[in-house]
């Protein structure tokens, strides 16, 4: 794991460390699943079989969903050899495929995907510029890019996790902005056609929100100190014990919809 050094940087966490426990702290809740199946159907509706690009598809949880639910071929490309191996452990549906690959030169050939996904990923990436302009290369003509994260000016979408740990909201607040986002990849030719905020559901409950807490396999929670990590875990693990009915913890995820130059 990366040493809590309260600053973040692309490159930072080590995921060959984290994915032994990444699939525990991350892997996606039934409601989640369905919001995020129905945000992405509208963009693949009407093709047979479309091929979606899954860029840092890390265990490939996401990769599985949108392969199963939308019928789609799904390539994930990822460059942490540990990810990929905790990836390969689980049963993946047969239009699925990883191969090890960055996102400043992504393993694909000219025009070869009809939408590029990228979840949590944007501000893993240490070339912005680089990964758009190759996102424009693998994408057939008015191919979408469709980037779910969280941006450093857009953050009172996480309520639980910073009342538990305030240390984490410092954090995020030095990950990419929207208007800086949306200036690369006009830049690469691209135009914004939507920027939505998705409220999901990410937990049934503080006692689920601290089981996967537990597993510190976010970033923010992995870059603070251990003993405000500790402090925070306590305090949620109190909090849901005293929860004598759970109630959800929901939150608001940023949503950027890009479409690349080309016959719409």
């Amino acid at each position: 794991m990366a040493e809590a050094s309260g600053r973040f940087s692309p490159g930072i966490i080590d995921y060959d460390s984290v994915s032994v426990r990444y699939q525990r702290g991350r892997a996606l809740s039934e409601s989640t699943a369905k919001t995020w199946s129905a945000v992405v159907a509208p963009f693949v509706r009407g093709s047979t079989q479309p091929r979606i690009l899954d860029l840092g598809a890390g265990t490939g949880r996401f990769a599985d969903l949108l392969a199963t639910s939308l019928d789609a071929a799904v390539i994930g490309v990822e460059p942490s050899t540990g990810m990929l191996a905790v990836a390969a452990r689980y049963t993946k549906p047969r239009n699925v495929a990883y191969v090890a690959g960055m996102a400043e030169r992504i393993p694909l050939g000219d025009s070869t995907c009809d939408l590029a996904w990228l979840s949590h990923v944007w501000h893993h990436i240490r070339d912005h510029q680089a990964c758009a302009h190759d996102l424009r290369r693998v994408l057939r003509p008015a191919g979408h890019v469709l980037v779910r994260g969280t941006f450093g000016d857009c953050l009172d979408g996480f309520p639980t996790l910073f009342q538990f740990w305030p240390a984490a909201r410092s954090i995020c607040e030095q990950l990419p902005i929207v208007g800086e986002t949306v200036a690369v990849f006009e830049r690469c030719g691209f135009s914004l056609k939507d920027h939505q905020r998705i409220e999901q559901e990410t937990a049934a409950g503080l006692g689920e929100f601290a089981q996967r807490a537990r597993s510190r396999a976010d970033s923010a929670l992995m870059l603070i100190p251990d003993s405000e990590f500790d402090a925070g875990q306590a305090a949620i693990e109190r909090a849901a014990a005293a929860e004598s009915l759970p109630v959800p913890v929901v939150e608001l995820i940023e949503f950027l919809v890009f479409r690349s130059a080309g016959e719409s």
